[in-house]
Formats: C-alpha cells, sequence, structure tokens
C-alpha cells in the first residue's frame, strides 16, 4: 500500500506484516479525514454558486412600484414574487435569498415546477389551515409559464441579477 491509487485521497507507508493492524487504521482514519474536508469544501463551493444576490422585498417592491425592468416577463415574475411572499404565512422573509430558503425547506429539496406541484396537493388535502399558502404555491407556478426555467432558484438570481 506504498502509492495512491484511483479513487484514493491520501497515501501511506507500506504496510510491514508487523504494523498491518495500526497502519490500516492510521490510514482509513486520515481517508475519512480527507473526505469530510473534501465534502465540506465542495458544499461552501456549491453554496456560493447558489447564493441569490441580495435583493430585498422592499426593494423589489420599488422596482415594480418604477416599473423598473428590461420587459414585461420580468415585471410580472416580480410581481407573482411579491404576492407569493405576501400570501406565505409562515414566516416573514427580508430577501428573495430567504424566501427561497424557506422554500427550500417546506420542499424537502430543489423548488421545480414538480415539487411545487406536489406541494399543492399537499396544501389541498388539509383543510382550509394551509388556504393562503396554497395561493402562494399557486403564484410561483405561474412564474414557471412565463420562463423555460425549471428550478426557481435561478429564477429568481436571474431576476435579481437583471435589476441589481
Amino acid at each position: 500500500m506504498g502509492h495512491k491509487r484511483k479513487g484514493q485521497l491520501t497515501t501511506d507507508i507500506e504496510w510491514h506484516k508487523h504494523l498491518r493492524k495500526i497502519g490500516k487504521r492510521f490510514f482509513w482514519k486520515g481517508e475519512r479525514k480527507a473526505e469530510k474536508k473534501m465534502v465540506n469544501e465542495n458544499i461552501s463551493e456549491l453554496n456560493e454558486m447558489n447564493e441569490i444576490p441580495l435583493l430585498t422585498f422592499d426593494e423589489l417592491f420599488d422596482l415594480i412600484e418604477e416599473n423598473r425592468f428590461e420587459n414585461l416577463t420580468d415585471k410580472k415574475i416580480a410581481e407573482k414574487i411579491f404576492e407569493a411572499e405576501r400570501d406565505w404565512k409562515m414566516t416573514s422573509q427580508e430577501s428573495l435569498n430567504d424566501f427561497m430558503i424557506v422554500l427550500e425547506n417546506e420542499i424537502g429539496g430543489t423548488v421545480t415546477m414538480t415539487s411545487l406541484e406536489k406541494l399543492l396537493k399537499k396544501y389541498n388535502r388539509k383543510d382550509t389551515q394551509f388556504g393562503w399558502e396554497a395561493e402562494s404555491v399557486c403564484s410561483l407556478l405561474e412564474i414557471f409559464k412565463l420562463t423555460k426555467e425549471t428550478d426557481l432558484r435561478n429564477i429568481f438570481s436571474q431576476l435579481a441579477k437583471k435589476v441589481t
């Protein structure tokens, strides 16, 4: 085991017969540490890539009122996002990123059209307790009809980049 092979993160010296048990233990301990470090680095890179540029709902409201959008589709998307946030009664969010995190936690993953439809079915099965949230999900589903994107986070980030 004196060299690094494909799929290994660390190297180790030759495992002599009298050191085999302890050598293996040290090797795999180092391998586990290196794997955890690699996973944490990948997660931090993904979080940086998926971060939506900071755009608060107050700023979004001002943009809608002043009509400062490049095209009519962006304005409709912004209005639908604002309607969805206003109807969402669970928590109050300050920015688009906060709202996206709440949605991802509610869904349990990425927010796509199919995941929103499943969430809407879940809300419709319950009593009228989730009426406002169902209305919010309907507003978000209408956004997908306006774009060709499949992920709501991409739509939010594109809109935020266009207006900032």
